[in-house]
């Protein structure tokens, strides 16, 4: 399981919460295996390559979309040089305009000239950067593509997330209450009582299936909104070590250089909007 990666997503933008990648070029053989909370939209606009999504081996050629659903363990590879859009959209868009992401799941493979299209219009917009309209049309675009897809491309999955694994449902279960809880005092113990499991046996099945500890995700989140109020706010950095959930400015420091790679001071520095 040591080959498995756990991909924690950074949208540095709250009002647009996706990541694209325009044109990705890759050459790539025995892709690492990794899987994340959101879900991915890849369209092939040249040459081909492999998907292998939960053990499913989709091929994209030139015109395909491939979707990797929420939580599916997949890599990517191929012999020759493959380009192809990504589109991957937080789950907060989904369920911020009414998508309840949760429930559903989406088709692996789509061969649709309209969603095609819809991928291309997101390209445009990304890159036309010089329109005043440039983040309002971003979101129209993504939104029109999302409800696209939904509404002819996904299915409920309310039986599959039942006849989950234990365990596998413990980890799912326990990085939902890690993301809405990551500012309060969280503990081992509680963590692996409230899932069920000892802390020894929860914290092995918890690196066996995402890469990282229980420790290193809750410190991801943290920093993942200490970043934000870096960016966004005046906030003093000792204030929002607390606001985040650190016990204290000095462990802050170490846990958001390890996973920026610089500290909280020169992030501002280089990244503040104000």
């Amino acid at each position: 399981m040591s080959d498995i990666k756990y991909e924690h997503h950074l949208m540095t933008n709250p009002v647009l919460p996706f990541i694209f990648h325009d044109d990705f070029d890759r050459y790539r053989q025995n892709g690492i295996a990794n899987w994340h909370d959101n879900t991915e939209f890849l369209h092939c606009t040249y040459g081909e390559g492999i998907v292998n999504c939960d053990s499913n081996i989709i091929r994209m050629t030139e015109g395909d979309t491939v979707v990797i659903n929420a939580r599916c363990l997949h890599s990517i590879s191929s012999d020759t040089l493959i380009k192809y859009h990504c589109l991957i959209v937080d789950n907060s868009f989904f369920t911020d305009n009414g998508i309840d992401i949760k429930r559903i799941s989406f088709s692996e493979k789509i061969i649709d000239n309209t969603a095609a299209q819809k991928m291309a219009h997101i390209a445009s917009c990304m890159s036309d950067k010089d329109t005043p309209l440039h983040t309002a049309l971003i979101r129209l675009a993504v939104l029109d593509y999302i409800c696209y897809i939904t509404e002819n491309y996904s299915y409920d999955i309310t039986a599959e997330r039942n006849n989950l694994s234990k365990s596998y449902s413990a980890v799912l279960d326990a990085i939902d209450y890690i993301n809405n809880h990551f500012a309060e005092k969280l503990s081992l113990e509680d963590i692996s009582s409230r899932a069920g499991f000892s802390k020894y046996h929860f914290t092995r099945i918890f690196k066996e299936n995402t890469g990282v500890t229980v420790i290193e995700h809750i410190n991801a989140r943290r920093c993942d909104n200490a970043g934000l109020l870096l960016r966004e706010t005046q906030k003093p950095i000792s204030e929002i070590s607390f606001e985040c959930g650190f016990e204290n400015p000095s462990y802050f420091a170490k846990a958001f250089s390890k996973f920026y790679g610089i500290l909280p001071s020169e992030y501002r520095k280089h990244h503040s909007k104000l």
